[in-house]
């Protein structure tokens, strides 16, 4: 009994995995997906969702036999080769560094936007800089409780979450006549907006991480993630035909503040602080997963001597706090950047969005060679789904492709050369 109190329900999981998945995308990619193609990018969904099942049930499977705080870098190792297993670690540490920022920036908006609205700051500044940083500190002293005090936490904020935005978009197609705007169909359009809205999915890798944090690892995760994700596209669709009936959507001020139009229009000006307390929430649960998941990967990386051997010590609470420390350090650093460059939002989530095909595309080749079965085809179709996913990204994959082959560089020649040196001496 006493080896449970510390690990996670289906319940629990399910709460980090829907919160983690409606993250910023929620509040963002709906918009964005119909600025891009208008009614069809309902279609772009409903492709997403069945070209997301053969991606879903990989982890899943894999999560189910190989519980592995190293996630899709332990895949990959156990399929192939260490130096493998490496780069996909590094891709996974610039998908932090570079999608971690969207996400906290997005929150620091929506907690703004509330403490405006309740004339505690001022409309006439910009404090999105330090709230993130104060909500950057608040998710480390919250996730140094451990796993079980952050999970309890989550869970109770996503069925707020869920709920409010449930009953927006319920209300506004009751209220308003569900006339969609015509638009051209345009495949094209449709593949970049279908790209767009792999960032709402791009939270089943990070809960790998924690899939041996479950009661029952083998049934549990896989329960979770699959409930998790039906939930998530239910909110999605609703969400994204209520945006597109009421004109919800445009330029990037828009699509921002989309869905906080959307139930301030249900429950005026109640409803836009509610709402923008609720997405701020969100975006914190999700950010919270991304540096558990983060800090995991890099207590898996120093034990087995890839990094520094510090990264495996523990607190208390068993919580690998020095990770937890870096990766707050590595997204305020690059929010920094990004203020005074007056980096885009769409830019860094299309980067980081060719990063998580890539280490998709990686858990999905170590499933083919790993999985029996059932399991093995269905791991091939999400190799495929991943490789057409990246090809679809067009010039937003040259990013991720220019990092892929400094790293194999690395790897194949100075890391090779610099052991042969270690050797000689």
């Amino acid at each position: 009994m006493t080896l449970n109190n510390n690990k996670l329900s289906v319940l629990q999981g399910v709460g980090i995995l829907v919160s983690a998945l409606l993250g910023s995308g929620v509040f963002i990619i709906p918009a964005i997906a119909a600025q891009v193609a208008g009614s069809w990018s309902l279609l772009a969904w409903a492709i997403m969702g069945i070209l997301i099942v053969p991606i879903v049930f990989t982890f899943a499977q894999l999560g189910r036999f190989y519980p592995h705080a190293g996630g899709t870098a332990y895949y990959t190792q156990l399929a192939f080769c260490e130096r493998n297993a490496r780069i996909v670690s590094w891709l996974f540490i610039w998908v932090v560094a570079l999608g971690s920022p969207v996400i906290t920036i997005t929150a620091a908006n929506f907690l703004q936007n509330a403490l405006i609205q309740w004339q505690i700051l001022s409309p006439s500044a910009d404090y999105r800089l330090g709230i993130a940083f104060a909500m950057l500190l608040l998710i480390l002293l919250i996730n140094l409780l451990g796993i079980k005090t952050a999970a309890i936490i989550q869970s109770s904020l996503s069925v707020v979450v869920v709920s409010t935005l449930l009953f927006a978009s319920i209300d506004s197609q009751l209220h308003y006549p569900l006339q969609l705007p015509e638009t051209d169909f345009n495949i094209n359009d449709i593949a970049f907006s279908a790209t767009f809205i792999l960032w709402c999915f791009l939270g089943i890798e990070a809960i790998t991480h924690i899939a041996d944090d479950f009661i029952h690892p083998e049934r549990d995760f896989p329960l979770t993630i699959f409930i998790g994700i039906a939930i998530t596209l239910v909110v999605y669709g609703l969400i994204s035909i209520s945006l597109l009936q009421m004109g919800l959507y445009g330029d990037e001020d828009s699509n921002l503040n989309s869905v906080v139009h959307l139930v301030a229009a249900s429950l005026g000006n109640k409803g836009y602080i509610l709402i923008n307390l609720v997405g701020f929430c969100t975006c914190f649960i999700s950010v919270s997963l991304y540096f558990v998941g983060f800090s995991r990967l890099l207590k898996s990386m120093a034990k087995q001597q890839q990094i520094y051997a510090g990264f495996q010590q523990l607190n208390k609470n068993n919580v690998a706090y020095l990770g937890l420390i870096f990766a707050v350090s590595l997204c305020f650093i690059v929010l920094l950047i990004s203020h005074f460059i007056d980096l885009k939002i769409d830019t860094l989530i299309a980067y980081a969005n060719g990063l998580f095909i890539l280490i998709y595309l990686a858990a999905g080749l170590a499933g083919v060679k790993l999985l029996k079965g059932k399991g093995k085809w269905i791991a091939v179709m999400a190799s495929v789904t991943c490789f057409i996913l990246f090809v679809s990204l067009g010039k937003e994959m040259l990013f991720a492709v220019g990092l892929m082959v400094v790293l194999v560089v690395y790897y194949a020649v100075i890391y090779q050369f610099n052991n042969r040196i270690k050797q000689i001496s």
